[in-house]
């Protein structure tokens, strides 16, 4: 059975009226945590489409947010790229807090900017995350098939 796009339309009013439009998750009356229009999150998660999806626009608004706000990112090796474009995923705005760290990548000294990454609340937090990202950072590794390796 195939619906009208006219029927969709008044369905999805329909929804609106009863469920709800949410852009942030919360528990329905049975503690469901639902997001949308009365998407059950808990019973159905996610699909892998667009998981996939929304990994893809996250890492071009993290690239396109450095490259805008920190001209040097550019010049950076994917590596080093790689390891800024991760701490991303913790809140971009939370990246301007590691102002050492920046003044570091700034001038290259990717070292020192190894040492501020792992001297923060942050690193206290995610612990090996932090550790692999520092060590990527300060000797250029990749991260490829599983493992660190040199960069090319």
């Amino acid at each position: 059975m195939t619906l009208s796009p006219e029927i969709r339309a008044a369905l999805k009013q329909l929804l609106v009226l009863h469920e709800g439009y949410r852009k942030f998750p919360y528990p329905d009356t049975e503690g469901n945590i639902t997001i949308g229009i009365g998407y059950n999150l808990t019973d159905r998660g996610l699909p892998d489409a667009w998981i996939n999806q929304q990994y893809e626009e996250d890492v071009n608004y993290f690239c396109s947010r450095l490259n805008e706000d920190y001209p040097w990112f550019k010049h950076l090796t994917p590596a080093r790229q790689m390891v800024l474009i991760n701490m991303c995923f913790m809140g971009y705005k939370k990246i301007a807090g590691f102002k050492q760290m920046i003044k570091a990548l700034e001038k290259g000294d990717y070292k020192t900017a190894a040492v501020e990454m792992l001297d923060s609340q942050w690193a206290r937090e995610v612990k090996g995350r932090a550790t692999m990202l520092a060590d990527m950072m300060r000797d250029n590794r990749m991260f490829k098939d599983g493992a660190l390796a040199w960069a090319s």
